[in-house]
């Protein structure tokens, strides 16, 4: 009777290690293929490539008939493009509103000073070298001028409502054309620079290098060696004064 205990206890004692082993090795496996199960994906999918973009339809450049009548739109009679100038009209959005507007070299039509200097003008007689309108500026029969119309709505300046107009004295010169502001920016970096709305007109103004540009509601003059920043707005009669920051 005591060896068969003994017996069994030797048995116990061998068994007890061996079914340890197996329940861990099980353990172990189902602890390993959860681990599997539970990791992300080696594979990940390539991204998909865009679809071409939507390029917005380019404006068609401007062509002088369609030019003339737009002149003749804001000024009547009273101006004509010069023959001249090369080039004599440019497109872009100056004022930045994203609509197109044209820039056109003008000059007096013959015997319709008077009418260049009616007392209310369907447009805004500027100088934007001095950056003012005194009262003396007038229209000079000899004088070579630049009107810039306004766009207005999906037809640009081409719309029969395009009528907003700067006239613009002492302000044509030689080698005209269009910049953005992001090549403005780009040209002049490290100098002191206005803020303009949109696109500039750059050209050689009186001997020097420099740009149109619409700021400020009005047209100013940019000559990179002597700006020393844009006039602030002139307060009127009923407009809040900003709160000091």
């Amino acid at each position: 009777m005591k060896d068969a205990t003994n017996f069994a206890v030797a048995c116990r004692n061998l068994l007890l290690p061996l079914v340890l082993s197996v329940c861990c090795a099980s353990f172990g496996c189902a602890t390993s293929e959860r681990v599997v199960k539970e990791a992300p994906p080696s594979y990940q999918p390539s991204p998909v490539a865009p679809g071409p973009q939507v390029k917005m339809p380019e404006v068609a450049a401007p062509k002088l008939a369609e030019v003339q009548d737009a002149v003749r739109r804001v000024f009547k009679d009273a101006a004509i493009v010069d023959p001249n100038s090369k080039p004599s009209f440019m497109a872009g959005d100056f004022n930045g509103d994203a609509s197109e507007d044209l820039a056109v070299v003008l000059r007096p039509a013959p015997g319709k000073l008077s009418q260049m200097n009616e007392d209310y003008p369907a447009w805004l007689l500027r100088e934007p070298i001095s950056g003012s309108r005194p009262p003396q500026l007038r229209v000079e029969e000899q004088d070579v001028l630049l009107g810039v119309i306004h766009g207005f709505g999906d037809n640009n300046w081409r719309d029969p409502q395009a009528t907003q107009t700067y006239l613009l004295k002492n302000a044509v010169g030689s080698a005209m054309e269009v910049c953005t502001a992001e090549d403005f920016v780009t040209t002049n970096s490290g100098r002191k620079l206005p803020k303009p709305k949109g696109d500039l007109i750059e050209e050689v103004l009186r001997g020097t290098s420099g740009y149109l540009y619409y700021a400020n509601a009005t047209y100013s003059w940019y000559d990179p060696k002597t700006f020393k920043g844009d006039a602030e707005l002139r307060p009127f009669h009923g407009m809040k004064p900003k709160p000091a920051q």
